[in-house]
């Protein structure tokens, strides 16, 4: 097949969608098919591999630049003929659509409590904006397919937009298991070392470049309420890094948060951790979650985001009821950290049999079956 990926940015150093994009491309080129990537940047390393058009785009404004990148994508492939056109995000021209980022209606309600507040937001151009994309290209007729990563994504896409469930199809993220494994533990001394993390306290790892709206306030919070007092957190990513080791300052816990921001070996991050959490107010499907799991990490996330379709709570990590839930999450934290040894080593080889289950071949595996039904309904006399 001659496919074309819609990426904003196709890139390894992003972010996880973004890395989504790259295995994906690599995977079905390995199948055997051309792949194109339509976008507005590639990485350098990275141009050599993949044909890439790209799209230029109004950077005016945040909601020029989502709603030129979408109606521009259309007009960079009208000269080619692709057989598949398949979205990672916001764009026309699609014959097929994955829910890659935050639906925006949802984000609304989740980010503004008051119903002000949402109703006022609702007038912000951007998410207009967002909205508006979402719903055109979601109720597309050309668009034969809706992917979701989660079940909780499949309920919001039919609700916010009235989307028959037959065009809507769940399938899993996958996870390369042949970069992210429990090998990384042999790391763990070394890795600690390298961040002046003494080699036998228990430690937490975060991992987000969103430190709000993935729940780092609620984590030093709990940081704090844990009667394990050597537990120390491992914060991973970009954000306002002086806000919140101000807060936790406040909190008393700063000699026990290292913030290492961006890292291009969050696998050896993971290998000399104990417990991974993000305790996100509402996303998708976080793929760092399933690699976490690939190198032996329990995960403790929230029922509110399309991660807890994994977790069997007590088997490979657990659940909280919310973002804020401070207590729930404080509670996990003492149950995990009060386990005797075996039982935790136990928990991190049922982390490992969750991520062999959830393999990138069986991702592009469940990604070709649907192109091959779009395909199908797309030149059926």
């Amino acid at each position: 097949m001659k496919i074309a990926l819609v990426k904003k940015r196709y890139s390894l150093t992003h972010g996880g969608s973004e890395r989504y994009c790259v295995n994906l491309s690599r995977q079905l080129q390995k199948a055997g098919h051309a792949v194109t990537i339509v976008g507005e940047q590639i990485d350098e390393d990275l141009k050599d591999e993949v044909g890439f058009i790209p799209v230029p785009v109004n950077r005016m404004t945040s909601w020029t630049r989502n709603r030129s990148f979408a109606e521009n994508c259309r007009t960079a492939m009208a000269a080619e003929n692709f057989d598949i056109v398949y979205g990672l995000g916001r764009s026309f021209g699609l014959d097929a659509v994955r829910v890659t980022e935050r639906l925006q209606s949802h984000w609304l309600k989740v980010n503004y409590q008051q119903p002000l507040q949402q109703c006022l937001q609702r007038w912000n151009p951007r998410h207009r904006t967002l909205i508006d994309l979402e719903r055109a290209i979601y109720q597309s007729g050309s668009v034969r397919k809706i992917v979701t990563q989660s079940r909780l994504d499949c309920q919001l896409v039919s609700e916010y937009y009235g989307i028959p469930e037959e065009k809507i199809r769940i399938i899993y993220n996958g996870v390369d298991t042949t970069q992210f494994h429990p090998g990384w533990k042999s790391e763990r001394e070394a890795l600690r070392q390298e961040l002046g993390i003494e080699r036998d306290v228990p430690l937490l790892i975060f991992a987000s470049m969103d430190f709000a709206g993935k729940g780092l306030h609620s984590i030093i919070q709990s940081l704090k309420n844990s009667h394990h007092s050597e537990l120390h957190l491992l914060v991973l990513g970009s954000g306002p890094e002086r806000k919140f080791a101000q807060f936790a300052r406040t909190q008393g816990v700063y000699h026990r948060v290292v913030f290492a921001g961006r890292r291009n070996d969050i696998e050896r991050c993971y290998g000399a951790g104990d417990l991974f959490i993000l305790p996100t107010a509402y996303e998708p499907f976080p793929n760092v979650n399933l690699e976490a799991m690939a190198c032996g990490l329990p995960v403790i996330t929230t029922q509110t985001a399309g991660g807890a379709d994994i977790i069997l709570p007590h088997e490979n990590g657990y659940l909280i009821s919310n973002v804020n839930a401070v207590d729930e999450m404080t509670r996990w934290l003492n149950l995990y950290f009060d386990l005797a040894a075996e039982v935790q080593a136990e928990m991190s080889a049922s982390c490992w049999k969750t991520a062999q289950q959830m393999t990138l071949e069986k991702n592009v595996k469940h990604t070709l079956e649907l192109f091959e039904e779009v395909l199908h309904d797309k030149f059926r006399v």
